[in-house]
């Protein structure tokens, strides 16, 4: 093998690797911006079950974070908050987490 062949495998490789590695780093980041934004909207959802007097604002939570491609892993109500964690997958890495808080405003309490 000629010593041009043997530079051009190597910068071959070298881009390969850089490539899969930007490859990684872009899954976790959307898998990040779906885990905040899927939190988000399931912890809206769970607040205004709770504003409409529903017995169950974490079931509603649940279903909210599962239409966004998440999975509910905690729901907590506290007095008229809502407060959850919601996981995506993003293999290969692990699965990328957020938390979300929604509820009235100091000024809109009952």
């Amino acid at each position: 093998m000629s010593t041009g062949a043997a530079g051009v495998l190597a910068w071959t490789g070298a881009a390969t690797a850089a490539v899969a590695g930007l490859s990684l780093l872009g899954t976790g980041v959307l898998a990040t911006s779906q885990a905040a934004t899927a939190a988000d909207l399931a912890a809206l959802a769970g607040a205004d079950a709770l504003a409409a007097a529903s017995t169950r604002p974490c079931a509603v939570a649940a279903e909210a974070a599962s239409r966004n491609g998440a999975r509910l892993t905690s729901c907590e109500r506290r007095a008229w908050d809502v407060l959850v964690q919601v996981e995506v997958d993003a293999s290969p890495l692990p699965p990328a987490s957020a938390r979300a808080r929604a509820g009235p405003g100091p000024e809109e309490l009952p």
